[in-house]
């Protein structure tokens, strides 16, 4: 039996372990109605918010890959009947767990080293579409970023990758800077190299794993996030080379030093009719 708390308008739970989740309300997409002339057609809602399903496929992607916080299904708790009940009257009918990132120690994550677990996190938001990895999504463990809070990946509007740079553009523009535009704003031949890395790592990740993954995280789309999210594996490195180039242009390359300069986004529009 756990300890339900309220900190800062958040339901927090702790577990009889110690380890403290925040309690996030879990909003099901909308379903457009199916008619005779869309039955065919499998569909998808556009937009997600607050969605345990999709939280959770990344939480498992990033898993021993990235700094990324655990995220728990309501049935993965263990949860008395008087807990499920609390936490419905506090939270909402349905609900999920995210870790709290500030719990996490140095020797518990992947990456010690911050450009490095910067890098292999832009790898798996490009790989799933998430443009808010801003410092509002972020935690520093000892100087070391965790990243939390998933739920602006894999909108299907943006599998699209030059949708997906205008909206990491258009969010820039609004006060949340991604962590993909702040890791190329300094980039480096160290920084390629971490990309290089991290690359490999995500290319690896096999059909299989993908299948078990969404079937785990038990979302109604199953079929369409594993197509996602192969597709997207499959084109990883060019999607990193066209992100790249969308924010640095090679200007000048003297005594082994790289310069860059962005490229206007404008450059983009005709990329995504």
């Amino acid at each position: 039996m756990g300890t339900i708390e309220i900190e800062r308008g958040m339901v927090k739970y702790i577990t009889s372990d110690g380890e403290i989740y925040y309690v996030k309300q879990h909003f099901p997409p909308s379903i457009p109605p199916v008619t005779e002339r869309t039955s065919q057609k499998l569909l998808v809602p556009e937009r997600f918010f607050s969605y345990g399903p999709i939280e959770k496929i990344v939480s498992l992607l990033g898993l021993g890959r990235c700094n990324v916080v655990t995220v728990k299904l309501a049935h993965e708790m263990h949860l008395t009947f008087e807990e499920f009940e609390m936490l419905q009257e506090m939270v909402g009918p349905e609900f999920y767990f995210s870790r709290a990132a500030y719990q996490y120690t140095p020797d518990t994550l992947p990456h010690k080293d911050p450009e490095t677990a910067m890098g292999y996190q832009i790898v798996l938001d490009i790989l799933v579409r998430n443009w808010d990895d801003g410092d509002r999504n972020m935690y520093m463990v000892s100087g070391i970023p965790v990243w939390f809070d998933f739920g602006a990946s894999l909108d299907p509007r943006c599998q699209n990758v030059y949708r997906f740079l205008l909206k990491l553009q258009d969010a820039a523009e609004a006060g949340r800077v991604s962590s993909i535009e702040l890791y190329f704003k300094n980039y480096s031949r160290r920084r390629e190299k971490i990309l290089e890395a991290a690359i490999e790592v995500f290319e690896s990740i096999t059909q299989s794993e993908i299948r078990t993954i969404v079937q785990v995280s038990e979302d109604e789309f199953s079929g369409f996030f594993a197509d996602y999210l192969v597709n997207n594996i499959s084109q990883i490195s060019e999607d990193v080379d066209i992100i790249r180039g969308a924010f640095l242009s090679q200007k000048t390359a003297d005594k082994g030093r790289i310069f860059y300069e962005p490229i206007l986004k404008q450059t983009f529009w005709r990329q995504i009719k």
